[in-house]
C-alpha cells in the first residue's frame, strides 16, 4: 500500500503500489507526543515531545528501551494494551527497516466509531464495496492539508515496521505510529532508498525540532519525525566486526 497524494499533483511522479507484507507482531511502539491533563479545563491535550515516547506491554522490553535510550520505565494507563511507556532521553536512535514494505501509508478520517472515509490520496482502500473508486479528494496537496486541519478530510497515517539497531535488535519488532504531513510528503523517498538497498537497512529515526515565523509574524516551533536510510545494515554490522 502506497500513499497516491503526489500522484494527482502536476509535479509528481507516479509511485507504483506495492503489495502488503505481513510482519511479526509489534512488541512496542514510538511516538512523538502524548495526551496531558490540563488542570484549568479538566480536559486531555496533546503534547508534542522533544524525545521519543515508547510504549509496550512488557516490563523486559521496557528495561532495556530505558537501557538503551534513557528514561524510566512507568505504567501511564493500566487499561490501555500497551499499559508501560518509557519517556525516553533520546530524539534520534538507529533502527533496521526491512525493505519499503515495511512502510504502510494511507489516509484517513476518523468517525466516533471508525475511519469514515481511509484511502491512498486517489481512491479508496475501504469499505469493501468502495475499494478502488476515485476518493474524491483535491488534487493539491494545499487543499488537501486545509480540509484535513477542518477535520473534513483524511490526515495521514503512517506504519513503520521496524527493530532497533545493535543491542537493541533482540528486543523485538516496534512500530512507529505517525500522522505527520512532513513525513507523507517525503515518505516515497524513503521508500525509494530503501529499495536500493539489499537486504535490512539501517536507519536513523530522529525528532526533528522545527522553528520559524509564518507570514502573519507568529512564531511557529513544533517536531518532526525524520527516517534518513544510512545503507545496509548487514555492512554496517561487519564494519563493525
Amino acid at each position: 500500500m502506497a500513499l497516491r497524494i503526489f500522484d494527482t499533483d502536476p509535479d509528481a511522479k507516479p509511485k507504483p503500489r506495492k503489495a502488503k507484507v505481513e510482519y511479526e507482531r509489534p512488541v512496542f511502539q514510538f511516538r512523538s507526543g502524548m495526551q496531558v491533563r490540563n488542570e484549568k479545563t479538566r480536559k486531555m491535550d496533546p503534547v508534542s515531545l522533544a524525545n521519543w515516547r515508547v510504549l509496550t506491554d512488557d516490563p523486559a522490553i521496557a528495561e532495556g528501551i530505558a537501557e538503551l535510550m534513557g528514561g524510566t520505565p512507568d505504567e501511564y494507563d493500566p487499561t490501555k494494551a500497551m499499559h508501560l511507556h518509557v519517556l525516553t532521553e533520546s530524539p534520534s536512535v538507529e533502527i533496521v527497516i526491512n525493505g519499503s514494505k515495511a512502510i504502510e501509508d494511507k489516509l484517513i478520517l476518523w468517525g466516533p466509531g471508525g475511519p469514515v472515509h481511509e484511502c491512498d490520496g486517489e481512491f479508496f482502500l475501504s469499505p469493501a464495496e468502495d475499494a478502488g473508486q476515485p476518493c474524491g479528494c483535491p488534487s493539491t496537496l494545499a487543499e488537501r492539508k486545509d480540509l484535513a486541519k477542518r477535520r473534513r478530510g483524511p490526515s495521514p497515517s503512517i506504519n513503520v515496521t521496524f527493530r532497533l539497531a545493535g543491542l537493541g535488535y533482540e528486543l523485538g519488532t516496534g512500530k512507529l505510529i505517525a500522522t505527520a504531513w512532513s513525513l507523507a510528503e517525503v515518505i516515497h523517498e524513503v521508500k525509494d532508498a530503501l529499495d536500493a538497498v539489499e537486504g535490512e537497512a539501517l536507519c536513523r529515526l530522529t525528532l526533528e525540532h522545527v522553528q520559524y515565523t509564518n507570514k502573519a509574524g507568529i512564531d511557529v516551533s513544533f517536531r518532526k519525525p525524520v527516517i534518513e536510510v544510512l545503507g545496509s545494515y548487514s555492512d554496517a554490522i561487519a564494519e563493525e566486526r
